[in-house]
């Protein structure tokens, strides 16, 4: 397992118990530091208003004091395991005081039961979905049922990225992803898309031949850049299933993982023009809101969030004008 030093978990679901016990796990294996955390939404201004018992602002601390008696009693529940373990609570909106949280302490790892899970089978709610946009670390979004090892681990990477902080991030998915399933006993797939941009219309102007020729070029291309990256340690690895298959990364990523029944995807989101900023990629984007599964999400190296932006611009905004 990768090695993670300063774990955050976010214990303001409803079942939290599955998000903490992996996180309590990862951190014993890592001899990492454990932060639980909690976030309480602004009282409603109309609520505030209404209210005799308090001010808005009071009683918001009212609701963080007993907010962060529970994490305590959670955490309590883990006393003897040994690891070094924090509670925080904050108010405001939960992804973007969970980023704050992130940015101003160092995490490494963000962990969170999912908190959209309905009827459809879609797991994914408000707060998970503006996490993968902004939070710098990886974020691990675990299905509430999920109990003990993965089986099926499904690895998402983009073969036709030809920039080294690609590259790079396909990579560490690749670790990750292989990390995770070595230490469950889990299969690890690999699955890859590759298509040819606009290439109905390419056929319709420049002929099947020309276009079937670029096509056997760029499969030759996608294939030399797959076996490059699944050198050491994959190369020796015989327990790997690798599925290259032509068509849209987003469809051929669903189809695959409902085909090996994945339990765990592991997969970047942002897009190859979005490292510096809240963009998130086309593929995520429609990859993620139909997912059943569990879901590990990387940002490349480089990606700033802007949390941390906007922060940023305040902090220079209060810096006093230069004297002439």
């Amino acid at each position: 397992m990768q090695n993670f030093k300063h774990i955050l978990v976010y214990a303001g679901t409803e079942q939290p118990e599955t998000a903490v016990t992996r996180a309590t796990t990862l951190a014993l294996e890592n001899k990492a530091r454990l932060t639980l955390m909690d976030v309480v939404k602004p009282l409603p201004k109309a609520l505030g208003m209404m209210t005799d018992i308090a001010k808005p602002d009071e009683l918001e601390k009212l609701v963080a004091a007993d907010r962060r008696r529970k994490l305590l009693d959670i955490a309590a529940d883990f006393s003897d395991t040994a690891v070094p373990l924090d509670v925080v609570v904050a108010i405001g909106d939960p992804a973007t005081e969970i980023t704050r949280q992130v940015v101003n302490d160092d995490h490494d790892l963000v962990v969170k039961t999912a908190d959209g899970f309905s009827a459809a089978g879609r797991l994914f709610g408000s707060v998970a979905k503006s996490l993968l946009r902004l939070c710098p670390c990886p974020v691990w979004l675990l299905k509430p049922e999920i109990h003990g090892e993965f089986d099926q681990v499904l690895a998402a990477i983009d073969v036709e990225s030809e920039d080294k902080t690609h590259t790079d991030l396909n990579r560490q998915i690749l670790e990750l992803a292989y990390s995770i399933a070595q230490r469950d006993n889990a299969q690890l797939h690999v699955v890859a898309a590759w298509q040819i941009w606009m290439e109905d219309s390419m056929r319709r102007h420049a002929g099947d031949d020309a276009v079937d020729s670029i096509r056997k070029d760029h499969e030759a291309k996608v294939h030399k850049a797959l076996d490059e990256l699944l050198q050491a340690p994959f190369a020796d690895a015989h327990d790997i299933r690798v599925h290259l298959r032509h068509g849209s990364p987003a469809s051929v990523i669903r189809n695959i993982a409902d085909e090996v029944e994945a339990d765990l995807l592991v997969m970047g989101t942002v897009c190859r023009t979005g490292v510096a900023g809240f963009l998130i990629g086309n593929t995520a984007e429609t990859v993620i809101p139909n997912a059943t599964c569990s879901l590990l999400a990387l940002k490349p190296n480089g990606f700033v969030s802007p949390v941390e932006m906007s922060e940023a611009l305040l902090t220079e905004e209060d810096q006093p004008l230069p004297l002439l």
